[in-house]
C-alpha cells in the first residue's frame, strides 16, 4: 500500500525505544542470485521489539528491499541457512556481527548466492509511534488538514487517512463537507504486531468526486485482500497515482519488504554525511513533513516539486507559514537513541565536526520525560558522523536515524 497519512500503523513503526547509551552497530548487506538481489540488515538482538526474519546466537537478519528483475524465490534460502549456522563460539567473540557475516557468506557461497557488505551503520530500535493527528508533546508545524489542502488544490485525487479515532471522524466529515469534498469509511487495516491500534479506529477515503472514491475503494479492497507480488505491485502503483505520489517513489515503496517507517528509514535515508537535501523532502519528522509519502531519495526532483506546491498552498492560506516551517525543517533531523525526535541547527560541516547551536524537541519518547532538558544540554557541543549516524565528541548521546535537510531550494 502506498505511504499515506502519518497514522498508518504499518508506516509509523514500533514501540518506544529502549535506552542504550553506548552506540552499537548493524551491517547492511546485499544478497544476490543471478539477476535477483535483496538488501538486508544484519543486526544485534538487543531490544526484543523488532521483528526479525531469522535469529541465531544473538544476531538477526531482516530484509529491506528487493532489487533487480530476476526470480527472488531462491533468495529465501538465506533465512534457512542463517538459522542453521553454528555461531555459538564465533558469535561470543569480540564482533558477533562480523563472525555471523563471515560464516553466512561462506555457506551461501556454496549455494551460488553471493553476499557483499554495503555499509556499517549505527543500530537503533524501531522508530517510536507517532499519531498524525495527535500532539506528541513537542513541536508540530504541519497542519493537521494538510492532506485536504493538497486535495483541494488538485495535487491529488484521493486522500487516505488511516487509524482515524472515533472522536475525529465527525470533525473530518464536517471539514471535508465545508470544502465540498466527499468522505467514505472503509474497513481498518489488519492489526500490526508493533502497534496497539486505537479502539474503533477506521480508514477514511476523501475525494472531490464520486468516481475517485469508487476507484480508490476498489483498490483498497484488493490491497487488503493481499495476493501475488505482481498483482499487489500493480495495485500499489494505481493507488499511488490516485494519491498523487511521484511514480518513482511508489515504485521504490513497492519494493520494500515491509511498509513501516523503520524499514523505510533504513532503506531510504543514506546515512550522514550526505549532500544536504532540501527541507521540502523531509519526512522523518511527521510534525514537519509536507509530503504525505516517503520520497525515494531525499533529492527526488518530483517530490521537491510536489513539496513546493504544497508549501505554496499552505502559505496562501496561512501568511507567514513558510518562514516558521523552514526555521525548523531546514535543519539536521534526527531520532536519537532514546527515541526523541529533534531538529538540530548546526554550525559547520558535519564531517569536520559541527557545533550544535539549537536543539528543538519535535516529539519526545515516553521513556525520556527529560527530553527538553537533555536537548538543551546538546547546545554548544560538537557532533560528528559515525557509521551513518551522529555522535557527540565526549559520548553520552547518539542518533542512529539522521537526515540532513540544510540544502537550498
Amino acid at each position: 500500500m502506498p505511504p499515506d497519512a502519518r497514522g498508518d500503523p504499518s508506516r509509523r513503526g514500533g514501540l518506544a525505544m529502549s535506552v542504550c547509551e553506548t552506540p552499537v552497530r548493524q551491517l547492511f548487506v546485499v544478497v544476490e542470485h543471478e539477476t535477483a538481489r535483496m538488501r538486508m540488515r544484519l543486526v544485534p538482538v538487543r531490544y526484543g521489539r523488532e521483528r526479525l526474519a531469522a535469529v541465531n546466537a544473538g544476531v538477526g537478519i531482516t530484509p529491506l528491499e528487493a532489487l533487480g528483475d530476476g526470480d527472488h524465490r531462491p533468495l529465501t534460502e538465506v533465512y534457512h541457512v542463517f538459522r542453521r549456522l553454528e555461531l555459538g563460539d564465533a558469535a561470543s567473540g569480540g564482533d558477533p556481527l562480523a563472525a555471523a557475516f563471515s560464516a553466512w557468506t561462506e555457506v551461501l557461497g556454496r549455494s551460488g548466492i553471493d553476499v557483499r557488505l554495503e555499509r556499517r551503520a549505527l543500530y537503533g530500535a524501531p522508530l517510536p509511534h507517532t499519531e498524525w493527528w495527535a500532539n506528541a508533546g513537542g513541536i508540530s508545524v504541519r497542519p493537521w488538514d494538510v492532506e485536504l489542502t493538497a486535495l483541494a488544490e488538485g495535487l491529488r485525487r484521493i486522500v487516505k487517512l488511516d487509524r482515524v479515532p472515533p472522536g475525529l471522524i465527525d470533525r473530518l466529515r464536517h471539514t471535508a463537507a465545508q470544502r465540498g469534498l466527499r468522505v467514505e469509511v472503509v474497513a481498518p487495516r489488519a492489526a500490526v504486531p508493533e502497534v496497539t491500534d486505537a479502539a474503533g479506529s477506521v480508514t477514511l477515503l476523501v475525494a472531490r468526486d464520486a468516481s475517485a472514491l469508487v476507484e480508490a475503494r476498489g483498490l483498497e479492497a484488493l490491497l487488503l485482500a493481499g495476493g501475488g507480488a505482481s498483482g499487489a505491485t500493480a495495485t500499489t502503483l494505481q493507488m499511488g497515482e490516485l494519491l498523487g505520489y511521484p511514480r518513482c517513489c511508489v515504485e521504490r515503496f513497492a519494493r520494500m519488504a515491509e511498509q513501516n517507517d523503520t524499514t523505510l528509514a533504513w532503506a531510504l535515508l543514506p546515512g550522514v554525511p550526505h549532500a544536504p537535501a532540501p527541507p521540502l523532502t523531509q519526512w522523518l519528522q511527521p510534525g514537519l513533513a509536507l509530503p504525505s509519502h516517503s520520497p525515494c531519495d531525499l533529492h527526488c526532483a518530483a517530490s521537491i516539486a510536489l513539496g513546493a506546491r504544497v508549501l505554496d498552498a499552505l502559505e496562501a492560506s496561512q501568511n507567514g507559514f513558510a518562514v516558521g516551517w523552514r526555521s525548523l525543517a531546514a535543519r539536521v533531523q534526527v531520532v536519537d537513541h532514546r527515541g526523541n525526535r529533534l531538529a538540530l541547527a548546526v554550525d559547520g560541516r558535519l564531517e569536520a565536526g559541527a557545533t550544535i547551536t539549537a536543539a528543538d524537541v519535535l516529539a519526545s519518547a515516553s521513556v525520556d520525560p527529560n527530553a527538553t532538558t537533555r536537548a538543551q544540554g546538546l547546545v554548544g557541543r560538537t557532533v560528528r558522523p559515525e557509521s551513518g549516524g551522529l555522535v557527540i565528541a565526549d559520548g553520552g548521546w547518539h542518533a542512529p536515524y539522521v537526515a540532513d535537510h540544510r540544502g537550498q531550494h
